[in-house]
């Protein structure tokens, strides 16, 4: 399928104009001014989306049903399915953290699995259905963490090799699939097709100029469908969501989850994260605990993995947003290249930032597993919920920042106010 000639998109990082021509198969549109891909082309896209996607689904299915992995202590086994890790931790009296589990790893995924297979497949659905699938699915995307618990579990055996003989079954390999599929299918599906089923993603008024921003010729973009309007709609006709040409509200909202993200980083690293219980005595390991003991262990590739993921890119995250705000804000004097250095470091905010979840994803297994209750017992502790916490509010935050404030000028802020 190739896109329709006089296609204008908007920009959704720096509010240019830009023509797309026919889009070959295999190939993508790239902004000229900042990079950021604004259409592709994928062969048999729905097929193919809806395939992975199936396959991801059944795959899933086993993994829940069966062990995962097993672990032998002092000649006891202990084996634990994926749905045991958040009954565990909803038992421990940390039922936030369980349904974070259920909803990052499990039901959000799968929701999202789902509607890529009702909106590509041949069942019938009206405009209206398939609107509200793809709102669903762009709300749910941002917290789907499969892969990120997958590499948890794998980081996680270091750890428990120390207390056993680990064992891994059948099921930890549907898993495997489960998220390989998962990848596949997000990687080829292509929302904007479905869009411009629904409807035409340009509702200008008047004649569109190339090259120029969208605020200048007096348009804004949809951040729900992506959909080009002019500046007096309030709601998107194609997804019925509100617009504004720019929501400086948010950048307030990014600075105060910044602050509170930051006073919560702190009884998350000096509170324990893990209560380990051996012959009734009970030892607290905090997160730099737990990188020191696998440093001193010779385990060096985990633990650089564990000090980057949950020290090192939360502090970065937090720096990077505040740097991001004031140079939205403060900076008069923009170039191309300072503007798409900090698109850049945009870019990357957002792709680390849930990344920090693989400690919490760490503790969750570990304290399934361990649990010979009359020699030894893992069990989490407070810091998990406050780190659990920093990690959701900079994503939140990195969220709310509106990216095309990086590029306006400051004749462009007072048109948006």
């Amino acid at each position: 399928m190739a896109i329709d000639k006089q296609h204008y998109v908007l920009c959704s990082h720096c509010d240019l104009v830009i023509e797309l021509a026919d889009i070959t198969v295999g190939h993508k549109a790239v902004c000229p001014r900042c990079n950021t891909t604004l259409a592709k082309n994928s062969c048999n896209m729905k097929f193919r989306s809806a395939m992975y996607a199936a396959c991801s689904l059944i795959m899933i299915i086993v993994a829940c049903g069966f062990v995962f992995i097993d672990i032998r202590i002092v000649g006891n086994y202990i084996g634990v399915s994926v749905l045991d890790i958040p009954k565990t931790l909803y038992f421990d009296k940390y039922s936030y953290v369980s349904a974070l589990f259920i909803l990052f790893v499990l039901l959000f995924p799968i929701f999202n699995l789902l509607i890529i297979v009702l909106l590509c497949s041949r069942i019938q659905l009206t405009k209206y259905r398939k609107r509200d699938l793809l709102i669903v699915y762009e709300k749910f995307q941002h917290w789907c963490m499969p892969e990120i618990f997958l590499t948890g579990v794998l980081v996680s055996f270091v750890k428990l090799m120390s207390y056993g003989s680990i064992g891994v079954t059948g099921t930890f390999w549907s898993f495997c699939l489960f998220v390989f599929f998962y990848i596949k299918s997000l990687v080829i599906f292509s929302p904007e097709v479905i869009w411009d089923e629904i409807h035409r993603n340009n509702f200008a008024v008047n004649t569109l100029k190339a090259g120029k921003t969208g605020i200048s010729q007096n348009l804004k973009l949809c951040n729900c469908c992506q959909a080009i309007l002019p500046m007096n709609y309030e709601k998107c006709p194609r997804c019925k969501q509100k617009s504004k040409i720019r929501d400086h509200d948010k950048i307030q909202w990014t600075i105060a989850l910044l602050v509170t993200s930051l006073i919560l980083y702190i009884p998350a690293n000096l509170f324990g994260i893990m209560i380990t219980v051996v012959f009734g005595s009970a030892s607290t390991s905090t997160i730099i605990d737990g990188v020191i003991y696998m440093w001193q262990s010779g385990d060096i590739p985990v633990a650089l993995v564990i000090f980057i993921a949950s020290v090192v890119i939360p502090i970065l995250k937090i720096i990077s947003l505040s740097w991001l705000c004031y140079f939205a804000l403060a900076v008069k004097q923009k170039n191309k290249n300072n503007c798409l250095k900090m698109k850049k470091l945009y870019t990357a905010v957002e792709f680390i930032g849930k990344w920090s979840m693989i400690d919490i994803f760490v503790v969750s297994v570990i304290c399934s597993l361990v649990r010979n209750q009359q020699m030894m017992g893992v069990y989490p502790d407070i810091g998990v919920t406050f780190f659990a916490s920093v990690v959701i509010i900079t994503m939140i935050a990195s969220q709310k920042f509106d990216p095309r404030l990086i590029w306006d000028r400051p004749q462009n802020r007072k048109i948006g106010q």
